[in-house]
């Protein structure tokens, strides 16, 4: 039985492309292979994650498959049957009328199988409207499929080799040039010849060092509560390799660090985004008796400190005092 799309995708038929595409990102980090490496069910689900998005996700694809439900992919042989053997004379219409299945192997194939053979097949269903059906040009071979690339390729941009066609009706070893700084969910589309279209969905997988915000990137540094409060130095991981960043005496917890250029090439530029450094302050654990005790003579400084800084003559404070004291 045919999956229904929308359904694989858990969104309604009426979805915008922006909750389609949400939707299937959020389904592809939780079924990808890596996540689920022994899960045979996962990886099957994943595959038809990636099929229902190469259709509803492109536009042009989804008018199809709203229109023509499972025989979305011969939808250009269906409307050239429509515009040059029955033009205006659809079923509701007066027209003869027939089985979009029984055209294309669906339901009904079984059981018209007998009236096509005795009436000489396919072609003779127009053999009185001037051979229109023999003469229908050659139809445009539709590849689609998903690319997965690493954060690291989306920095550099890369290649791959991918395989088109089928072993009966021949097979092409293809290029695909994937750009630096290509978006997640960008459609590259190719045309080998005249008659092959490819259209490849790119599909940028999690990195566990970064957080992408467009070209921008995001890490979160872990520094020490002593650096933070005297300053020091944290190591901060970039695409290149590893810098140190000056950490100011008095940092507080969640400040963030822009580091200008940092980040990921920007799509058909040659300039960069930038690396932004957050800074997550840790806790020291098992303290000894020793600094236990100099937190505590810490906070003691501080809490004296801070009650000299209190005004003792503010018009309220001076009657209560002399209240208590009589």
């Amino acid at each position: 039985m045919a999956q229904n799309y929308y359904d694989t995708l858990g969104v309604n038929k009426s979805a915008s492309e922006k909750d389609i595409k949400s939707a299937y990102r959020r389904m592809a980090r939780k079924l990808h292979p890596d996540v689920n490496p022994d899960d045979e069910r996962a990886q099957d689900q994943f595959k038809k994650v990636n099929e229902a998005y190469e259709v509803i996700g492109d536009p042009a694809s989804r008018k199809d498959y709203d229109q023509f439900g499972d025989n979305w992919k011969h939808a250009d042989q269906m409307r050239n049957m429509g515009s040059r053997g029955a033009r205006g004379r659809g079923p509701g219409a007066g027209g003869m009328g027939f089985d979009l299945g029984d055209l294309f192997g669906g339901a009904g194939a079984a059981r018209n199988a007998g009236a096509r053979s005795s009436s000489g097949g396919f072609e003779s269903m127009f053999g009185g409207m001037g051979g229109h059906a023999q003469q229908q040009q050659p139809q445009t071979m539709k590849h689609k499929g998903t690319i997965d690339v690493s954060l690291d390729e989306v920095y550099t941009g890369t290649t791959r080799r991918i395989t088109i066609g089928t072993a009966s009706n021949g097979q092409r070893n293809l290029e695909v040039e994937v750009p630096k700084g290509v978006p997640d969910g960008r459609k590259i589309r190719l045309r080998p010849d005249s008659k092959s279209e490819l259209t490849l969905t790119v599909n940028v997988r999690s990195d566990r060092r970064f957080t992408r915000d467009g070209s921008d990137l995001r890490a979160d540094i872990s520094v020490p509560l002593v650096d933070a409060i005297l300053g020091g130095e944290a190591e901060v991981p970039t695409m290149t390799g590893r810098i140190a960043l000056n950490i100011p005496a008095g940092t507080q917890n969640g400040r963030s660090f822009k580091i200008k250029g940092r980040g990921l090439p920007k799509l058909d530029s040659d300039s960069h985004g930038d690396l932004f450094a957050t800074i997550r302050i840790q806790l020291p654990e098992n303290l000894t008796d020793e600094e236990q005790a100099f937190f505590k003579q810490m906070r003691e400084a501080r809490t004296s400190e801070s009650q000299a800084t209190e005004s003792p003559d503010s018009p309220e404070s001076e009657p209560q005092n002399e209240e208590a004291a009589g």
